[in-house]
């Protein structure tokens, strides 16, 4: 097994202390005095062609599998489909649609065309009962070897699997891929069906070292969440006053609502912006923020295309990341701080543990006073040079870079 941390950009460097280009590498490799300096030539030429022959996420039909459908809101596997697609073809495999009595007969594929370059890809299971593993097993087999059908009709070639969800398709190689990859973004309990994707594929990448707990892969590899370039301006505005404090993601159980609470007690001049789907919950609380609708400066605006956010991010005075802590699963940042930080803005966040967790950019607390303290010192701490240090850290996070270490991972 391999666990790579950080992998960093290959780059030949050529000198007069580099043993196979020596003008005296025949005595390294045993070649006598018949070696010119043509001949030093050719190795050159050689190693260029060996190196120019290396494998790049180019000119590949890239098949995600996800367990989130295509749509307004996007999560990390939309954002590297949608990157992907700038120098590939990507089918973006759907979850299966609700199973009825004539899918006994067939599978029907539908593709939905979002660019030239990205498809979205829906199908049907053939069989019902999915959650019995012998059904399960013979579901896939049917469903793979029509999705199979359909990629070869369509000359769909030069395939790579690389999968977000950890229950389908856990024998890739029934879709004759070049190459195999699990991309783990989700603190899932490791079942038996992720443990055999993960056997199974050439190579496992997570988003924090945490997600490599119980993880035993042939290849393994830590990659921080991207930005794409475009999330680094604005040039539209809003239908909200400037400067609210903003919250983008799902409203959910995973939100500490005490923390929410005290925030809009404690500034109760202040807007408080949320834009994402509300989910249902038992907590009381909860209830009495986001639909009972007690506090006069909450605003619920609902779902935004992922692509409108940075207009959003843009006007606000702070963003926010109130996650429970205690919720498993959320002690790792979100994919929506780099976001934030691609704008310069101030992150209010708990203390995560990662790359992205950077002391100086991220405004970090340990509990609920130093969160509201936080809040309270904005005005004072904030600068220009902060602004842009916040930008220029988020840079390093571009999705093309980190294109570039998947693939050196790869070789």
């Amino acid at each position: 097994m391999c666990r790579f941390l950080e992998v960093n950009s290959v780059t030949p460097e050529y000198s007069s202390k580099t043993t196979l280009f020596s003008r005296n590498c025949y005595s390294h490799y045993n070649l006598n005095n018949f070696i010119t300096y043509r001949n030093d030539r050719m190795l050159k030429k050689l190693y260029f062609n060996t190196f120019n022959f290396m494998f790049k996420l180019q000119e590949k039909s890239i098949l995600i599998i996800s367990n989130e459908p295509w749509g307004d809101i996007w999560y990390s596997k939309h954002n590297w489909a949608y990157e992907l697609s700038r120098k590939n073809k990507v089918l973006f495999i759907n979850p299966p649609e609700r199973w009825s009595f004539k899918d006994f007969f067939s599978c029907k594929i539908k593709i939905e065309k979002y660019s030239d370059s990205l498809l979205s890809v829906n199908y049907n299971n053939r069989l019902p009962f999915t959650r019995f593993e012998f059904i399960f097993q013979l579901n896939e087999l049917l469903i793979t070897k029509a999705l199979k059908k359909w990629m070869d009709t369509n000359d769909i070639n030069n395939r790579i699997f690389w999968s977000f969800d950890p229950y389908r398709f856990s024998n890739p190689k029934s879709f004759n891929p070049i190459k195999s990859i699990f991309f783990r973004v989700d603190i899932f309990l490791l079942k038996q069906r992720e443990k055999r994707l993960i056997k199974n594929v050439d190579a496992v990448i997570v988003t924090a070292n945490e997600l490599l707990k119980g993880v035993h892969a042939k290849k393994e590899l830590v990659l921080s969440h991207g930005i794409s370039l475009e999330e680094f301006n604005s040039d539209k505005d809003v239908e909200y006053d400037n400067n609210y404090f903003l919250y983008v993601g799902n409203i959910d159980h995973r939100l500490d609502v005490e923390l929410i609470k005290k925030m809009l007690l404690e500034f109760p001049n202040e807007k408080f912006l949320f834009i994402g789907k509300k989910m249902d919950t038992e907590n009381e609380l909860f209830h009495d923020i986001f639909n009972r609708k007690k506090y006069d400066n909450m605003i619920l605006h609902g779902v935004e295309h992922f692509k409108n956010l940075k207009h959003y991010i843009h006007k606000s005075k702070a963003c926010l990341v109130p996650m429970d802590l205690k919720v498993h699963g959320n002690a790792v940042h979100h994919h929506k701080s780099l976001q934030y930080l691609a704008l310069g803005k101030p992150v209010i966040s708990p203390v995560f543990n990662d790359v992205i967790n950077k002391d100086g950019f991220i405004s970090g607390y340990a509990n609920h006073d130093e969160a509201i303290e936080r809040i309270k010192e904005l005005d004072s701490v904030e600068t220009e040079e902060l602004i842009e240090n916040r930008i220029t850290f988020a840079k390093q996070f571009l999705y093309s870079n980190l294109i570039a270490k998947v693939e050196q991972f790869l070789n």
